[in-house]
């Protein structure tokens, strides 16, 4: 009777570990500043309005990463990012049960405002509501705001800046030509609205000015996982397979959930014959990203190496 009763409480446990895990969403992302730098200590608040004792707290490390495991992916959960000098994000979000879920966030710098009730500071003001609200989730009323800020003060680059990000989010590509060419004009530093007007260039079918934009980015940034990665992209186009598979390899070195470059350097090491390394990069590709563009030849080509 003693050992049926410790079989069954063991079946039990395992039932109880299945049904967790079955409900289990993961979360990754990185956290980096107005200029596409990484953020070293962010702090991410989780709660959610389901559960009130609920609080998860961890940090960013060195590279602006962070990744944790919530255990009850059914529910929503409000995500707080916050770091000294530099105004908070915050989202709500359900997460995908199983899936690997991302929020990649940048945090910008909040304007300083003026003691002086100035034209400038008038402007800051409204900027720093702007910032509150796009914060909140407030995108119509964060738009207005930085609307209401370069009026102001028309040669202020964050609020230029910020209606190019707004824009953006809205899939608005002209508004985002018109505002990121105005805040590059008045601060040519802000290289984080190049990316976003290499996106809006290529969407509104200007491959030239798409073209232009991302080497302007490549420029400004020439360390960042993305810009490592299209040098991989163009070595391996040219089949320089050696060479790019240094740079994916530099890629996921950088950015350890960049899916595509892990991707990009199985189907490599493919090609190098390196079977294992192939294998463990195909494998870490379907983990992050398992309903990706190229989840089918990753499985065709983890196939061909068994």
């Amino acid at each position: 009777m003693r050992v049926r009763m410790a079989l069954t409480s063991f079946g039990a446990l395992a039932i109880a570990t299945l049904a967790i895990a079955a409900q289990q969403g993961r979360l990754t992302g990185t956290v980096t500043g107005p200029e596409g730098a990484p953020l070293e200590g962010v702090v991410i608040t989780v709660t959610t309005p389901n559960i009130n004792s609920f609080k998860l707290t961890v940090k960013t490390d060195k590279k602006g990463h962070y990744g944790m495991l919530l255990n009850d992916a059914t529910i929503p959960y409000r995500f707080h990012f916050e770091l000294e000098g530099y105004a908070p994000y915050e989202e709500m979000k359900k997460l995908s049960i199983g899936d690997a879920n991302t929020i990649d966030v940048k945090l910008q710098k909040p304007v300083t405002v003026e003691t002086t009730p100035t034209m400038g500071g008038q402007a800051a003001l409204a900027y720093n509501k702007g910032i509150e609200l796009l914060n909140s989730g407030d995108r119509a009323g964060a738009e207005a705001k930085f609307q209401e800020a370069v009026a102001k003060n028309p040669d202020l680059p964050q609020g230029w800046q910020a209606l190019t990000v707004v824009a953006y989010q809205n899939k608005d590509w002209k508004k985002v030509l018109e505002a990121g060419q105005k805040a590059t004009d008045l601060d040519p530093t802000l290289s984080s609205v190049y990316q976003m007007m290499a996106v809006a260039a290529q969407q509104t079918g200007d491959k030239k000015g798409a073209a232009q934009w991302n080497a302007r980015y490549a420029e400004a940034n020439p360390d960042t996982p993305e810009v490592i990665y299209n040098k991989g992209v163009d070595a391996l186009n040219q089949r320089k397979m050696q060479e790019a598979a240094d740079y994916f390899a530099k890629a996921v070195e950088a950015k350890p959930d960049f899916a595509l470059a892990h991707f990009q350097l199985g189907l490599v090491d493919f090609s190098l014959k390196k079977n294992d390394a192939a294998k463990e990069h195909l494998q870490k590709y379907l983990e992050l990203d398992p309903q990706g563009s190229e989840a089918e030849t990753a499985k065709e080509l983890l196939a061909a190496l068994k």
